[in-house]
């Protein structure tokens, strides 16, 4: 039998459709996140992203899920699109969206923010239920009066929305946009804080005719909240904000807020521990959250979770009251009793708390050696059961209400995100997996786990992911991930190794040391006087890579972004083994860490660099700029608050000024993340070039839109 060879048109026919190879495929792949779960169980929606006609942004819509792996569809539409679903107890739909209202009066303006729509049970059109000014925040409905909870941004002194509105217009007409700061926070990520700070809303279920008045109950609670959670009733919340501290220092605690008397006491909380992630018991009597000792020098917090009567849990000061100006409860630090460890002895770092629905249990997530469980714990014996047993990462858990059935999404690195079904009672089971869009996605190749022996006898675990049919040996690509507090264990949009690997690379993906999933001795390694550890164990990953056959060892590349950029740089400092380094939003110069938009974090991470400069700049790339020898591409984002740009700025001066080979790319309008879909596939574009120019020997070819 003879083989077949396909016609050069129909092989090139074959690559326009391979999205991995056309990356205007693969930036119109749809994208899962999130699902929300009807109370009485019946039914299951997930929000899903997809590339605008126009290809110039994504657009989120809502689709209803089959419980049974039946097809898909889609139940909301529009040109903004639609996000954040939760359910009424009657079965209605509640969605995020920014539309035009089709009941407003002429001359209304619903403002600059989205609004809280409803789609009822029964089908029919969406109507408008709010839409504060600047926009709703998080949403949470009370499971069982339907009581809306919701937050949005308010100006400072506004007595109501309307009062807002008015605020808002006269700086808009006066081309304003100062910003006053009175405490040490103005920046979060890519967005300026204030002038506006975060307050809570109610309202009642919707009545007959389908309205519902929204009601503060909190003044001013600062920039963000960070999440929070509803008693069955509405009658309570609890909620996570970032306390300031003297010096500038920030904890995360814990506050109850009381609807009804619009009262805010400090719930759990102190300056030597973070408190997070609040959980209400459906029985209402108790909260669970994490807790976790502040980040030091020599040790990373790890996360545990604690359980806390919720009457009578509260303590410390009153904060506030729910009267509309902006009463000062930002900034106000209290003291409370801790609770108690429920997973004291957990050696994970576990997230995404979910109750059961008779209060006995918990379910959650952890990393754990290259994957993400689903994992169970029982609240009276602290007995921790793992539910997942395959190499996959998981989240958004949903729970039915008999407590028999959870659902979640599910990813790894060789599968796009999608729902997935789960019994509760089975350990270490294999998902039944649900349809949306996007679940069909081939990758062109696989996945190996691999491992390495570190200096220390310390085992890095490591993905190796290679390409189907390589003709020979493989050029090898390290791609390091960020955090530094995650796993490589699951899928990614952003940094996807499919890109590469399809154009016959083979990419390794270590977990080096702070890395999760390995136990908290693993994160410890990588702190303090053992900082390097991370640069070790990659190249410790890497040289067991090397000595496979199928593994090119005189081609090589090392890329990552954000903690992974910064080990690039640190990487381009201290070896030239590599024939290419991609760094994307990387530290250069530690001294810049102290304005990021989180420097309280860096200065108990890794060290004050005013007061104990000789750690921090022991670790600092820009140091050791002359030993650059590796081309190096450095892509950095303008608007980029958590690693500033002027990073990259400095990392490009001290190249240029050097001779050393470098290209800049530089997106003026993109953050910490190139978010917009063009701009995307600009950037794994400019990388493959870069690439193919070091590794492969192959003529530089400027991507056409550059």
């Amino acid at each position: 039998m003879t083989e077949h060879t396909p016609e050069p048109e129909a092989t090139q026919r074959a690559d326009d459709e391979n999205p991995f190879e056309n990356l205007a495929k693969f930036i119109e792949i749809p994208r899962v996140s999130g699902l929300a779960l009807a109370p009485d169980g019946n039914r299951l929606v997930v929000g899903v992203q997809n590339l605008s006609p126009d290809g110039k942004k994504y657009v989120s819509s809502i689709w209803d899920v089959d419980r049974d792996g039946g097809a898909p569809f889609r139940l909301t539409r529009s040109a903004a699109g639609e996000s954040s679903p939760a359910f009424l107890p009657d079965g209605s739909l509640l969605f995020a969206a920014k539309r035009a209202d089709p009941d407003a009066k002429d001359g209304d303006d619903s403002g600059d923010g989205q609004g809280l729509w409803l789609l009822p049970a029964r089908g029919g059109e969406a109507r408008l239920l709010a839409a504060p000014p600047a926009g709703i925040g998080g949403v949470a409905v009370a499971r069982e009066t339907g009581r809306i909870v919701l937050t949005a941004r308010v100006m400072p002194e506004a007595k109501d929305l309307a009062d807002d509105a008015a605020r808002r217009k006269a700086r808009k007409d006066a081309n304003v946009t100062a910003i006053l700061h009175t405490a040490a926070r103005i920046r979060e990520w890519d967005s300026q804080l204030g002038p506006d700070g975060t307050r809570f809303f109610v309202a009642d279920a919707p009545g007959p005719d389908g309205r519902v008045e929204l009601r503060a109950v909190t003044g001013d609670l600062g920039p963000v909240v960070d999440s929070f959670a509803v008693t069955a009733d509405g009658s309570k919340i609890v909620y996570g904000i970032l306390a300031t501290l003297p010096a500038g220092e920030h904890v995360a605690e814990l506050r109850l807020l009381d609807v009804a008397t619009s009262t805010t006491t400090v719930f759990a909380g102190d300056a030597g521990h973070e408190h997070s992630n609040p959980a209400i018991s459906p029985d209402g009597a108790t909260v669970a959250y994490l807790r976790a000792p502040a980040d030091t020098f020599d040790a990373t917090g790890k996360p545990t979770i604690y359980l806390k009567p919720l009457v009578g849990g509260a303590e410390g000061i009153v904060e506030g009251t729910g009267v509309a100006g902006i009463a000062g409860i930002a900034g106000v630090s209290g003291t409370a009793d801790a609770g108690k460890p429920l997973t004291e002895d957990l050696d994970l770092w576990p997230q995404g708390l979910l109750w059961a629905p008779d209060s006995s249990a918990l379910y959650f997530t952890a990393d754990q050696l290259g994957r993400s469980p689903v994992f169970k714990v029982d609240v009276a014996t602290g007995e921790v059961t793992r539910l997942t047993g395959d190499r996959a990462a998981y989240g958004s858990l949903r729970v039915t209400p008999d407590g028999r059935t959870l659902f979640a999404i599910r990813s790894a690195t060789d599968a796009t995100p999608r729902p997935v079904r789960l019994d509760t009672s089975a350990v270490d089971q294999q998902p039944f997996p649900l349809s949306a869009p996007g679940d069909t996605v081939q990758v062109p190749g696989r996945v190996e786990e691999v491992t390495a022996t570190a200096e220390d006898g310390t085992v890095i675990h490591s993905r190796l992911v290679l390409p189907d049919h390589a003709d020979g040996p493989s050029p090898l690509i390290v791609w390091i991930h960020g955090g530094p507090l995650m796993s490589s264990n699951s899928w990614s949009w952003r940094a996807n190794p499919w890109v590469m690997v399809q154009r016959g690379y083979a990419v390794l993906l270590p977990d080096y040391s702070l890395s999760t999933g390995y136990g908290q001795a693993f994160i410890n390694r990588g702190k303090g006087e053992g900082s390097g550890n991370p640069f070790h164990d990659i190249m410790a990953a890497t040289d067991a890579v090397l000595e496979r056959p199928d593994i090119d060892g005189t081609r090589t590349a090392a890329m990552g972004a954000s903690f992974g950029g910064y080990l690039t740089n640190w990487i381009a400092t201290q070896t030239d083994r590599f024939k290419a380094l991609i760094s994307h939003a990387g530290v250069w110069n530690a001294q810049l860490r102290t304005v990021s938009d989180v420097p309280w974090f860096f200065r108990q991470a890794y060290g004050d660099v005013m007061l104990r400069p000789e750690h921090s700049l022991r670790w600092s790339p820009h140091l050791y700029a002359d030993n650059v020898s590796s081309p190096i591409l450095i892509t950095h984002g303008n608007n980029d608050y958590r690693v500033p740009v002027a990073n990259a700025l400095w990392q490009w001066q001290d190249l240029q000024r050097r001779g050393k080979e470098a290209k800049l790319l530089y997106f003026p309008d993109e953050n910490h993340w190139i978010m917009r879909p063009q701009e995307s596939k600009l950037w794994y574009e400019t990388v493959r070039a870069f690439l193919a120019e070091h590794v492969l020997g192959e003529a530089w070819e400027q991507p056409e839109l550059l």
